[in-house]
């Protein structure tokens, strides 16, 4: 049997970008600070997945970050989570997180953000950081492990089957 370790590299590929992703959001406020036309740029590839509200922002150098602080706590986490659950599934299997449990970990975001959209009050940015890290948790939960179970084993046979096909256009 050979193992098809799709899924295993499918996570580090998501676990790379995250990283880059996050590395982004740090550096677009200190590109600004030092007044590199490279932070506008920046600040406008984050637009379309944040609104960037400077009072919903953390700032870094005088600057705001690239995205919001409940996006900046989902980004961290899930890269952190990401890097986490990479490194535990290559030594024992976990158990993706049941719907309901993804739906409790997203409650307090939905909470936090729709009682703030519809003004009833409005939320702290350390308390849209959390929850922004509970989202990046749900989603790391809840997909890796399935994203893992594309580590499937392969009969050897199709392997050599394969490479007997490849010898015989060689031949022919």
């Amino acid at each position: 049997m050979r193992i098809n370790h799709i899924g295993r590299k499918l996570i580090w590929v998501f676990n790379l970008a995250w990283a880059i992703i996050v590395g982004l959001i740090f550096l677009t406020p200190y590109l600004a600070h030092i007044g590199s036309p490279v932070a506008k740029y920046l600040y406008l590839l984050f637009r379309p997945t944040c609104h960037q509200r400077p009072e919903r922002s953390f700032f870094l150098w005088g600057h705001k970050m690239a995205v919001c602080a409940r996006c900046t706590g989902t980004y961290i986490s899930l890269f952190f989570w990401g890097l986490v659950f990479g490194i535990i599934l290559r030594f024992r299997k976990i158990k993706a997180l049941p719907l309901w449990g993804f739906a409790l970990l997203l409650l307090p975001t939905a909470v936090d953000g729709g009682t703030q959209f519809v003004g009833l009050r409005e939320s702290t940015n350390i308390l849209r950081l959390i929850t922004g890290i509970l989202s990046g948790l749900a989603v790391v939960w809840f997909v890796y492990p399935q994203i893992y179970l594309l580590e499937e084993e392969q009969p050897l046979s199709d392997e050599l089957a394969y490479s007997g096909e490849k010898a015989s256009l060689r031949q022919g």
